[in-house]
């Protein structure tokens, strides 16, 4: 009997050690997996690679200081409509107070899957009024458009209806119609520029959020604007704003000055733009040539997706 209590006694001694060993290790462990993040001295280049996240080499980005514009909705002057319904080979017209081209090719141009980007923003320059002033955004093969954004100076204005350049194609990768809309030129805003998070300081509150996760790969970083009031609003305010991609397939923004971060929608965003065309398009009348076939296209396109 005496040694069956010993035996027991020692079997819950070894029992509660191990247990007591147990939470010392993982204590430690836990020590160990954040004390990365509570390092003040560690720089935030050793916490992204201790999660094994990949970033392209940013010492181009030497901004330091920004500040955000203000723009509005850009009217088209008389002399403008006359340049832009002398555009070759194109049926124009220009809607909701002149705010929106929508342009027919008279002939279809082609365009090959292989067009890469600086193909495609050449042809927008040669076919479209202030086509200079956008840069390809991407081929959006669901709806089969291809996207320019706006741009001032080298830097994107982001998902904004009012500075959009759309491309519809057939199911021959042919362009037979665009709609335009541009915001008028940019003016600073604030007594003095504001200091810029810097795009490692974007990625890491990106991976604060769980957007960028471990093992993800930054595959590029840009400086574009990007207004939190994107709609129809007579004025807007841009903030400086980082576009950070992820594996070459998400994109995610953070406002340079803020810190205030938003995700990709472009399937949405476009869908959108594509409905106000719409509703514009309803307003001319059916005599018009270009109304009823660029209405069609339109239908077409907004409800295939639906089915899909």
């Amino acid at each position: 009997m005496q040694w069956g209590h010993i035996k027991t006694l020692f079997i819950l001694s070894f029992l509660i050690l191990n247990i007591y060993l147990l939470i010392q290790f993982m204590n430690k462990q836990e020590e160990a997996d954040i004390g990365v993040l509570q390092n003040p001295e560690t720089t935030l280049e050793e916490r992204l690679q201790a999660e094994n996240i990949s970033i392209p080499n940013l010492d181009e980005f030497n901004v330091e200081e920004g500040t955000y514009i203000l723009s509005s909705n850009k009217v088209f002057t008389e002399e403008e409509v006359k340049q832009i319904n002398q555009l070759e080979n194109q049926v124009t017209t220009v809607l909701s107070g002149n705010h929106l081209v929508v342009s027919r090719f008279e002939e279809p141009v082609s365009v090959s899957e292989k067009t890469d980007s600086e193909g495609l923003n050449q042809f927008v320059q040669a076919s479209v009024l202030y086509g200079d002033q956008y840069t390809f955004w991407e081929w959006n093969k669901e709806l089969n458009v291809i996207v320019f954004f706006q741009k001032y100076g080298e830097r994107p204005v982001y998902y904004n209806e009012n500075g959009i350049l759309l491309l519809y194609l057939n199911n021959r990768n042919e362009i037979t119609h665009y709609s335009q809309t541009m915001l008028t030129e940019a003016e600073p805003q604030g007594n003095s520029p504001k200091s810029i998070i810097q795009p490692l300081q974007a990625i890491d509150l990106l991976a604060d959020e769980d957007h960028v996760l471990s093992n993800d790969n930054i595959s590029e970083v840009e400086m574009g604007y990007y207004s939190r009031l994107a709609g129809m609003e007579e004025e807007q305010i841009f903030a400086p704003t980082w576009r950070v991609t992820v594996d070459n397939e998400r994109n995610y923004f953070v406002n340079a000055i803020e810190g205030l971060t938003y995700s990709d929608h472009d399937l949405t965003f476009i869908k959108e733009v594509m409905e106000g065309v719409k509703t514009s398009m309803q307003t001319i009348s059916d005599e018009e040539e270009i109304k009823e076939p660029f209405m069609d296209i339109l239908d077409q396109k907004l409800e295939t997706n639906k089915t899909e």
